[in-house]
């Protein structure tokens, strides 16, 4: 590829498309250890969760290299692609695989929250225009009792975790979590979460507004 081109998001090797649906599309960023993206295109608004912490250099095209720096793991965000467009290039400078979660927002779900949401174990990262992000932990053995999600959102795992999962009508299941996994809900959803691992669980939800 010529030194100046640059190709769109999804069609960049190490964002790897998950799904899609009318409200998002979410892909999983895995960026070997001394590797680079090639220059790559945004243009929707996207939310950004990072699973693993990572060394890294952005580059902007047409610019120079960046600072280098390090993201913690947990760190999640939302850029505001579709006013403001970027082009970039994301190299990793670390010693282990650089990884996390992107979705872009493609428009709000037909029912929204007004209120940012009050649940056990969940606590309000920060707000913007698009979306809502909350941290969830719950240690193990505990539960959160009977709580609702009143929205369409995106939870992405950050930690390994056993959890059993109560919904209406009484229905229950034993889900097996990783590090990067992602549940999306697109209704809002009444439940119960029994962490019966041996780890505290982590996770973000992200609230479409």
């Amino acid at each position: 590829m010529p030194e100046h081109d640059y190709v769109e998001v999804r069609d960049e090797p190490f964002h790897r498309h998950s799904f899609e649906n009318a409200y998002a599309r979410v892909y999983d960023v895995l960026i070997p250890s001394g590797e680079a993206t090639l220059f790559h295109r945004h243009t929707e608004d996207t939310f950004y969760a990072i699973v693993c912490e990572a060394r890294l250099r952005d580059q902007t095209f047409g610019e120079e290299p960046g600072g280098d720096g390090t993201i913690p793991a947990g760190i999640s965000i939302c850029r505001p692609h579709r006013s403001e467009p970027l082009i970039h290039r994301v190299t990793n400078l670390g010693s282990e695989g650089a990884r996390m979660i992107g979705a872009e927002i493609k428009t709000s779900p037909p029912v929204t929250a007004r209120e940012s949401l009050d649940a056990p174990g969940h606590a309000l990262r920060w707000e913007a225009e698009r979306l809502r992000a909350y941290d969830f932990a719950l240690e193990a053995e505990s539960e959160t009792g009977k709580f609702e999600y009143p929205f369409a959102g995106l939870t992405v795992a950050l930690s390994r975790a056993s959890l059993l999962v109560r919904e209406p009508g009484g229905s229950e299941r034993i889900v097996s979590i990783a590090p990067g996994d992602v549940i999306w809900r697109e209704e809002p959803a009444a439940l119960s979460i029994r962490n019966v691992g041996t780890t505290t669980y982590q996770a973000v939800v992200a609230e479409w507004r």
